[in-house]
Order: C-alpha cells, then sequence, then structure tokens
C-alpha cells in the first residue's frame, strides 16, 4: 500500500522544517519492509526441498491485530479446520485412533446382535479409569505446551537483542566512524552476520543444502570475493562474520572509549547466537517427550470402550473430535519447542538491513539538524522553499542513497555510486533549481538523484531495493 503525504506547511524554523523533511525518509523503512504487509490469515508456507515445508509465523501489524482480534474468527478458525497444519500434521495418529474406534464399536455391536461370542464376558466397562488419571494427562499438557513456550520466547528475545544491537551499533558508527568505506563494510556485514546465523538454524551443518542456502542468502548483501570467504570459513559463519565485524570497529580507529562500546554491542550479537544455539541443540528432556505422546496414545485408544455404552456409533466421531484437540495442544508444543522454524526469520534479516542501510543514508542529515551551523547549505531557507506535498520524491531520494551508501558488486561500481550519491545528497541539501522552481536554470534535487543513481549499472536486490517502492518516482519534480 503506498504511504499517501498529507502534511501541513512547512515551518519557519530550522528544526520545525526538518522534522518534517525527516518524516519522508524515515517512512521508506516501513515502506521497503515489503515482508511486515502480512494480509493473509494462515502462516506462511515456504518450500525448501524434498517434499518438506516451513510454515512462517505472520509478522503483524496494525491492521493484521484488528484482523485478528475481530470477533469473526472463530467462524474463520471453524472454517479452516481441515486445512490448519495442525490438522495436517495429526492425519496419521486421527486416522489410527478412528480406526480403533471402528473396531471397538463394530466389536460391541456384533455381540448385541448375537453374530460373535463375547469374548470378554462378565468384564464392566466404566469410565471410572479415565476420571482417575485424567487430571495427570491435563498436567502433562500444561508443563509440556509451558516449556515449550519459554523456548519460544527465549528464540524471540535473542533475535530481538540482536536487532537492537545492529541498531544501536549502526547508529554509534554513523556517528563517530568517519570513514564512509568502512561503514558500507559494516552494514554488509551486519546483515550478513543476521543472515548466518539464521541459515546456520534453519539447515544442518555441514550439508550440500546449508552452503546453497547460504550463497543465495548471501548473494545480495555480500561482494562475490567476500561470499567466497564467508563460505570457506564453513562450519562456523557468523563467527567469522563477527570478526570482520570487530576488525572494522577496530580499523575505524573512534577512540578507546567508544570501540569499547561498540564492542560491546558485538559481544551481544555473540550471546544471543550462543542462546539460538542453545534452544536448538538440546531440546526438553526426551523422556518427557516420549512419556507423555505414550500416554496420550494409550488414554485415547482406550477411550471408546468408556465411551461406547453411552455414545453408540457416536462413539467414532466422539473419540476422533477429542484426539484432535488433546493431541493438538501436545502437537503445538512439539513444534514451538523448536522455534526457528516458525518464527519470521527472513523478515527479521531483511529489517535489520534496512535499519543499517538508514542509518549510515540519513548521517549527513542528522549531523546538519544537530549542528546546523557547520552545514555548508542554508537548510532553512532551502527546506522552506520546498513544498512537501509529495512523499514519492522523497521516498525515491532517500532509496537511492541507500543503494549508493550499501554498495554495489563491485569495487568500481561502489566508487562510482559513492561520489553519485554524494552528488545527490548536495542536491538535497541546497541544489533546488528543479524546472518547477521558477527559474529554470537546471535540473532538481530528485533530477540529480536519479541521474547519479540510475546512470551506473543496476546492482543486484536487497532487502531494500527488492520492494521497488520507487516506480514512477523518476519522472516527478518538487515544486514550489
Amino acid at each position: 500500500m503506498r504511504v499517501t503525504a498529507n502534511r501541513s506547511a512547512c515551518a519557519t524554523s530550522l528544526q520545525g522544517v526538518a522534522r518534517a523533511q525527516l518524516r519522508p525518509v524515515l517512512r521508506i523503512a516501513r515502506k521497503s519492509r515489503t515482508a511486515l504487509r502480512v494480509v493473509s490469515e494462515s502462516p506462511i508456507v515456504e518450500d525448501y526441498g524434498h517434499g518438506k515445508t516451513r510454515f512462517n509465523a505472520p509478522v503483524f501489524n496494525r491492521t493484521r491485530w484488528s484482523y485478528h482480534q475481530d470477533t469473526g474468527r472463530y467462524q474463520r478458525h471453524l472454517q479452516s479446520i481441515f486445512r490448519s497444519v495442525t490438522f495436517r500434521n495429526l492425519q496419521a495418529p486421527l486416522s489410527m485412533l478412528s480406526f480403533i474406534s471402528c473396531m471397538v464399536v463394530l466389536y460391541r455391536t456384533f455381540v448385541e446382535m448375537e453374530m460373535i461370542p463375547d469374548y470378554f464376558e462378565g468384564v464392566s466397562f466404566t469410565d471410572t479409569p479415565f476420571q482417575l488419571t485424567s487430571f495427570a494427562l491435563s498436567l502433562l499438557l500444561v508443563f509440556r505446551t509451558d516449556a515449550s513456550y519459554s523456548r519460544w520466547c527465549a528464540a524471540m528475545d535473542a533475535w530481538s537483542e540482536l536487532r537492537t544491537c545492529s541498531a544501536a551499533l549502526m547508529r554509534k558508527a554513523a556517528s563517530w566512524i568517519k570513514d564512509a568505506s568502512i561503514l558500507r563494510r559494516l552494514v554488509r556485514w551486519v546483515a550478513a552476520y543476521a543472515l548466518c546465523l539464521m541459515v546456520q538454524l534453519r539447515t544442518d551443518a555441514g550439508t550440500g543444502e546449508e552452503v546453497t542456502t547460504m550463497r543465495e542468502q548471501l548473494a545480495p548483501v555480500l561482494r562475490p570475493a567476500e561470499l567466497e570467504e564467508v563460505l570457506a570459513a564453513g562450519p562456523y559463519y557468523h563467527t567469522f562474520c563477527l570478526s570482520v565485524l570487530t576488525a572494522l570497529v577496530e580499523a575505524a580507529e573512534v577512540g578507546e572509549g567508544r570501540e569499547g562500546a561498540m564492542l560491546e554491542d558485538l559481544a551481544s550479537f555473540a550471546q544471543a547466537a550462543g542462546q539460538c544455539e542453545k534452544i536448538l541443540r538440546f531440546p526438553i528432556p526426551l523422556t518427557y517427550t516420549r512419556h507423555t505422546s505414550r500416554f496420550m496414545l494409550l488414554y485415547l485408544a482406550a477411550l471408546p470402550v468408556a465411551l461406547y455404552d453411552s455414545c453408540d456409533w457416536a462413539t467414532i466421531p466422539v473419540v476422533a473430535t477429542i484426539s484432535f484437540l488433546l493431541l493438538g495442544i501436545e502437537d503445538i508444543g512439539v513444534q514451538i519447542e523448536e522455534p526457528f522454524s516458525i518464527l519470521p526469520l527472513p523478515e527479521i534479516c531483511a529489517d535489520l538491513h534496512t535499519s543499517a542501510q538508514l542509518a549510515v543514508t540519513q548521517r549527513k542529515l542528522v549531523r546538519c539538524l544537530a549542528a546546523p551551523d557547520s552545514c555548508d547549505a542554508d537548510w532553512e531557507r532551502a527546506l522552506v522553499s520546498v513544498s512537501l506535498s509529495s512523499a514519492e520524491d522523497l521516498d525515491g531520494a532517500a532509496l537511492a542513497g541507500a543503494r549508493a551508501v550499501s554498495g554495489g558488486p563491485g569495487a568500481a561500481h561502489r566508487d562510482a555510486m559513492s561520489s553519485k550519491a554524494a552528488a545527490g545528497v548536495a542536491a538535497l541539501r541546497g541544489g533546488y533549481s528543479s524546472s518547477g522552481n521558477g527559474n529554470g536554470k537546471g535540473p532538481g534535487p530528485v533530477a540529480a538523484i536519479h541521474d547519479a543513481a540510475g546512470a551506473s549499472p543496476a546492482s543486484p536486490a536487497s532487502p531494500v531495493s527488492a520492494a521497488g517502492p520507487t516506480a514512477g518516482v523518476s519522472g516527478s519534480r518538487w515544486h514550489r
């Protein structure tokens, strides 16, 4: 959904105008996160070969929450029972338990019709054993699900910490590091670290699938030579990326105190990865899981014997329904015990990469807002003279700058884009001489930025550029 710009007239003060100028630049982050626009109710299904699928939890936004909380959810959820992930997972045990129910009902029916002898004559079938053991089954299910959910929360906390620390690291780097080439490398390697960790959590180490997936994920982020170095450093890919990040921080020479603060953020990277590896490698004690499964199956297999006297032929659907409800609780606990196949990790990595790019792209603007006297351009005069009635031009300018700062596939392309990005930023800061400004002396800032960004070959798709939110911007102009 495209963002419409509805803003009031610019304030005459520098601070007010600058804040208005920042809003559309910040919105580019939200617009570029196309993965966050989830409109379907069901989890996102990913096919990753060999007949296997992975179900990703939807990433919620405000609209998605309203849909989720709507009272029509009861009807939707009932209608989607047979399409649900839980039902698909339980088809085999439900079929087995339904077959047992059919056999019990047929046997009791044939005995009553005197078609076969009663091999259990004199045996009284009662529901007393089920009443005595139902509380134990309930406790097992509650403890099992609670333990699994705590692991889910721990995984989410680890990835949230990784994202928070990466944002803090890039914010500090954008403020403290003067070398633009180091900043570009930091953006690439921060994104590569998150992607490497995701692939390692979702694939088996040392397999061809891991190498193939790693290459596919890192190709849009790293340069070819860097990618080969990462693949050669396996199986601890994320550790290698962390070493590169540490070396980049040290090479920036920002001072001992600042360097220590940035290294603390990198230490949090390692801590988050360690938490994820612990969750992946060490499950809930297997004896607990096995005993719960055995208890459930024996309980449900014997249930038709106790229900036949009161339910007759209805025993079959009743047992199938109870089995689906109880086994569903246990299956959900097993699924969320290993949360990395369900969490929307690609979306988190894309969001992390976008945040890192924006921190670097906006650093010149942030510095001018903090110290306007140190800026070469007259920000107040330049910004007041521009109408903010359209966010599309600003979105295109911000995205062009993000692409340039993040670097291209080659060194020559990177250097060319770097100089062109600087020209584009200079145009954005003070060169407001568009054809619509009344003087007709030359191309406007948006045109200059588009010329700078579009003159070079297209770079590979990235989490920022893949969304394509700037389509149709090249023909736009700013007007007074």
